[in-house]
């Protein structure tokens, strides 16, 4: 019987590399959820300078989870199709964003003003927003438009199934403007290098004074 006088070796081996005996969570992570195929989309969700919630649910949204009444329906849920901020059409992800008459004059009255025409569907418009324009601060804009329009029109949808509040589209854009003065400022002051009447509160004051 021979014995060994050396001490054990814990080596880790979380995916293809060799074996190492430091340990890596970030490795282990990833060998553990393997990072799916990349969407063409990404760009138009996750970029700098987002607000997180808003980012959050226009990725819900590009995913197509969101619990609307098409999708309840589905479940078996014994619910009225009809989309509650138009009350015209079946509620689906294509109706709230950006179909609904409701939802239209949101996002229209933004776009409009920039003088772009989007595509009309929710994915196609997903696409576009990241390469709408080739100016930068406007670019931020859009994207950040189009991100806050999501979330304040899906707030507003469960705000009317939830309680008996309703509100007109005119006070989901006067949010809107407030929310994007708010995010805009301190990113202007950031731009320590820009030429007068360059930043992004003057880009945002040229087309919404």
């Amino acid at each position: 019987m021979m014995v060994c006088l050396e001490d054990d070796v814990y080596l880790w081996k979380p995916d293809h590399h060799p074996p190492s005996p430091h340990f890596s969570s970030p490795k282990t992570w990833l060998a553990l959820n393997p990072a799916g195929p990349p969407v063409s989309w990404h760009k138009s969700v996750w970029f700098k300078d987002r607000i997180p919630k808003h980012a959050f649910i226009c990725w819900v949204v590009a995913w197509n989870r969101l619990h609307t009444r098409d999708r309840l329906r589905r479940w078996g849920l014994s619910i009225s199709p009809s989309c509650v901020l138009c009350n015209g059409f079946d509620e689906s992800r294509e109706h709230l964003f950006f179909e609904c008459v409701f939802s239209q004059e949101v996002w229209v009255f933004f776009t409009s003003r920039v003088n772009l025409n989007p595509p009309a569907s929710f994915m196609d418009c997903l696409q576009w927003v990241n390469s709408a324009t080739r100016d930068p601060n406007l670019s931020l804009i859009i994207k950040l438009l189009f991100q806050a329009s999501v979330y304040l029109i899906w707030k507003e949808r469960n705000s009317r199934i939830h309680s008996t509040t309703t509100r007109p589209p005119a006070s989901i854009i006067r949010d809107i403007n407030q929310i994007m003065r708010a995010r805009l400022d301190p990113l202007a002051r950031n731009q320590r290098n820009a030429a007068p009447g360059s930043s992004l509160l003057s880009t945002w004051f040229r087309f919404f004074p």
